[in-house]
């Protein structure tokens, strides 16, 4: 399992939300969110049965494809994307903590790719310079220093990293 949380900004020339938000396209449903979601929160906490916690986010997320209201274009995209963002950080925020505003551009990362989870992180891998994980190639001494070089820009943490005990 491999955890997504880099700096901010790191694929937005790639993925580009405000358009995803602009174009309307959260009225089309994504079928590899759920399974995002389980792994993305199984990282964070560090707990492997995370399905209460993924089923409460998804039902903040998943009124976008099935609202009537949607489907008739009555609020502005930019309002849509702020109700979005304070919902899921609602429902995030008892879980992840200081982590959920974080966790909350990644939704909307992911979201805007239109990918499913391997193609999504196959951009991530390539766009950090990394070899895929399927690839049959040794990881030279040089590979293995230019990785490291990436690891102080994830979030890492510990039980008191929120301040919580």
């Amino acid at each position: 399992m491999f955890v997504i949380f880099i700096i901010l900004g790191f694929l937005e020339d790639i993925f580009n939300v405000s358009l995803y938000w602009k174009s309307r396209k959260y009225n089309q449903p994504n079928n590899w969110l759920q399974t995002w979601l389980t792994r993305e929160i199984q990282a964070l906490t560090q707990e492997e049965d995370v399905d209460i916690i993924v089923h409460h986010i998804s039902g903040v997320v998943k009124p976008l494809w099935t609202s009537k209201e949607q489907k008739l274009h009555t609020k502005e995209p930019e309002k849509k994307q702020e109700e979005f963002m304070m919902s899921v950080s609602e429902a995030a925020r008892p879980f992840l903590g200081a982590r959920t505003d974080r966790f909350v551009y990644e939704i909307q990362l992911f979201l805007a790719s239109g990918l499913n989870i391997e193609a999504y992180d196959a951009v991530y891998i390539q766009r950090l310079g990394w070899s895929s994980p399927g690839e049959n190639t040794e990881v030279s001494q040089n590979e293995l220093i230019d990785r490291t070089t990436v690891i102080p820009y994830l979030y890492i943490f510990d039980d008191d990293s929120d301040g919580n005990e």
